[in-house]
């Protein structure tokens, strides 16, 4: 059986354990701190409509999600062409590589950055170019050194805003100089992910730019602020001769009946679960960078809902023993780092504390070895 060598070749993305892991250990309250995912659940009228939208599984979906594809492009006041859908931004971003990368072309990524996109310009036999944040600002995007990394052969340019695994976010002044400098030929993705998280004015909100002359596509999710990470939905805005060519090669039903009408309810929620997420995130971000800190982490500013962090103690078994006592975190071991480096998501305050407990029990028993 033929395999091609680039999948031979591929080293897999991996996602943070799940509580599966804790039950197999015997605990049956886990708390999961390491896949960024949102304590507060759905919105009540969201838990409402999957209930519903459940009772109609035995059809297929309307293919590319025309309703959710709609509302997006009505709240956001753009074209339907503009708009497309998928099973979280992994979807879209594979769908993307897969459509513009030929073997040889080559994609650029910062590092520390979200592998994903290394993983699937790989597959698609491309070459990563992974570019190292500046001197004096390691965890932050060089956008200086991605523009010089940029040939004849690069397809496409990612940034991620605020990034994933670090938190740091790019501001309106160094966006807007980056992306007039990019080559008309190459297609910049801006992963905001996170972008709900922000409350910075200086965020650049991607879908403000989509009318210049380069090729721009802005990918987000339901995944976080609205808490359907199980469901898998995800969106982009872009050109509408690019999307039409994604949507050729997109697999027809990719956002199942049930995700479809939970992503419409989420976008309809009047009960304010938007601001209680974030009201949550902005204290509970800063009250474990504050116990991190205060416990000898090295710890960066994040505008997401993690901190990102160098653990004063070796990370395998820190994580290790933690897992024992209920706590999955999530070292940056596949992200290219070494295992000291955590993203550490934020639960609810009681979940935090007792996170921060159980930490310093580890640490000790770490520390005396």
């Amino acid at each position: 059986m033929h395999i091609r060598q680039a999948v031979k070749d591929l080293r897999p993305y991996r996602p943070g354990r799940p509580l599966r892991d804790l039950e197999q250990l015997g605990i049956a309250e886990g708390v999961k701190l390491g896949s960024n995912e949102n304590p507060l659940g759905p919105a009540p009228d969201v838990l409402r409509a999957i209930r519903d939208a459940a009772s109609g599984v035995r059809l297929y979906p309307e293919p590319g999600a025309p309703a959710l594809r709609d509302a997006l492009a009505a709240r956001h006041r753009l074209p339907l062409e503009s708009v497309i859908t998928g099973a979280g931004i992994d979807d879209l971003l594979d769908l993307t590589v897969r459509s513009v990368l030929d073997p040889g072309d080559n994609l650029i990524l910062a590092h520390p950055g979200f592998v994903r996109y290394a993983v699937a310009a790989a597959a698609a036999g491309g070459e990563v170019r992974s570019v190292p944040g500046p001197a004096g600002a390691p965890y932050r995007h060089d956008l200086d050194g991605m523009l010089a990394a940029i040939d004849s052969r690069t397809r496409i340019v990612v940034v991620v805003n605020p990034n994933n695994p670090t938190g740091s976010m790019i501001d309106r002044p160094d966006w807007e100089a980056f992306l007039g400098r990019v080559p008309e030929s190459v297609l910049v993705i801006l992963d905001e992910a996170y972008f709900e998280f922000v409350e910075d004015s200086d965020y650049p909100d991607g879908t403000r730019y989509l009318d210049g002359p380069r090729p721009l596509l802005v990918f987000r999710t339901f995944s976080k602020c609205h808490s359907l990470a199980g469901l898998r939905v995800g969106y982009g805005f872009g050109p509408p001769e690019l999307l039409e060519y994604l949507d050729r090669a997109r697999l027809p039903f990719n956002v199942s009946v049930v995700a479809q009408a939970a992503a419409l309810a989420a976008l309809a929620d009047t009960t304010g679960h938007i601001e209680k997420t974030r009201a949550l995130a902005r204290s509970e971000v800063a009250f474990l960078d504050e116990g991190l800190a205060a416990r000898g982490w090295k710890t960066e500013p994040s505008l997401a809902n993690f901190v990102f962090a160098e653990a004063p103690v070796p990370g395998l078994e820190l994580t290790e023993r933690l897992m024992r006592r209920g706590f999955i975190l999530r070292p940056l071991i596949s992200f290219g780092m070494s295992d000291r480096f955590f993203r550490v998501s934020h639960g609810t305050r009681e979940q935090n504390e007792r996170f921060l407990a159980a930490l310093d029990e580890v640490t000790a028993d770490v520390s005396s070895r």
